[in-house]
């Protein structure tokens, strides 16, 4: 059985997910599994496990894309790969949505992405689903709080330059 062999190698697939095409076939092979056990209404901890493999995937994947991007390898939706053959994220059944869902899960914090799944595992038992829906909700929310802190530390800087520029000592 698929998800009896993906709970028992889960660390050990993802550690091997160095490329996007490795992690876009690993996507897809934990997707499919997803939907047998739906469709076998299979436990929430088993379903959770299951979406718990795919998010990680997603931000596995997330962080190859955002590598490729900072070799170089972006330009008009190219990724750079082995031998730097020019390749478009369509040739590995990536869409600019999924790109982007999957750079922003890779953005968060390890701590906030782990707290995210803790706790939905520790939901489980109320039928609550681990998703990429709400793991991307999480991501929004940390750009939305890292923003509202920036302004805050400008609007600082700000009231300290014009302290310094009234003459003020500013420590």
């Amino acid at each position: 059985m698929d998800a009896l062999l993906l709970r028992e190698n889960a660390q050990a697939q993802l550690a091997q997910i160095k490329t996007l095409e490795s992690g876009v076939d690993y996507l897809n092979k934990v997707k499919a599994i997803e939907v047998w056990a739906k469709a076998e209404k299979k436990d929430a901890e088993l379903q959770n496990m299951i979406a718990e493999q795919k998010i990680r995937t997603q931000r596995i994947l997330g962080q190859l894309l955002k590598e490729s991007e900072m070799r170089g390898g972006n330009h008009g939706n190219q990724y750079q790969v082995a031998k730097s053959v020019p390749s478009t994220l369509a040739n590995y059944g990536i869409s600019k949505d999924q790109s982007s869902t999957f750079q922003k899960i890779a953005a968060l914090p390890e701590e906030i992405f782990e707290a995210e799944i803790a706790t939905a595992k520790e939901e489980s038992e109320k039928r609550v689903e681990l998703t990429t829906s709400r793991v991307l909700f999480a991501a929004k929310e940390y750009e939305q709080q890292k923003k509202k802190d920036e302004a805050q530390i400008t609007a600082r800087d700000k009231e300290l330059i014009d302290a310094l520029k009234r003459g003020e000592t500013v420590v």
